[in-house]
């Protein structure tokens, strides 16, 4: 009977890792990413899924930026963003209504704007100032948020 239990258990975790991996044919970061490497088919998606799932390594692998996971790079790059607008926002303001500025260009280094874009984005920034900084009491979240919209859709 606990044989029996232990082989259905087993074909249950097998067939949850079936079926994300032939929804995604990838699975994903982590130890199985790693160790499957480069090779493709669902049979080693399976293989790379459930060793995932038995090791529960992809939330590491995620906040670490390990395993494959390079997500905390961008989790990085906002924290110093928001910061580096928090320090500077009367600079900015200055520099973006100007169109340039020593705070904007280090903000857009931090941001890494291709240099390329960074002209028009100091004046697509400039076009929009009053959005940016729409009152006195603006804070750096808004500050921050916006010229993130903005350079998305530069």
């Amino acid at each position: 009977m606990k044989k029996w239990i232990i082989a259905l258990g087993f074909l249950l975790i097998l067939s949850g890792t079936s079926y994300s991996a032939t929804v995604a044919q990838d699975c994903g970061c982590g130890l199985g990413k790693v160790l499957i490497g480069e090779k493709q088919g669902l049979a080693w998606n399976l293989l790379g899924t459930f060793l995932n799932g038995i090791s529960g390594n992809q939330t590491f692998g995620m906040t670490t930026g390990t395993l494959e996971c390079g997500g905390t790079q961008n989790l990085v790059e906002n924290s110093h963003f928001d910061i580096f607008v928090a320090d500077n926002m009367d600079h900015l303001a200055v520099d973006i209504a100007s169109g340039g500025g020593e705070s904007l260009d280090a903000l857009v280094e931090i941001a890494g704007v291709a240099p390329m874009l960074r002209s028009s984005l100091s004046a697509e920034l400039q076009g929009h100032f009053d959005a940016i900084y729409p009152d006195a009491q603006v804070t750096h979240t808004h500050v921050s948020n916006t010229i993130r919209e903005i350079m998305a859709g530069i």
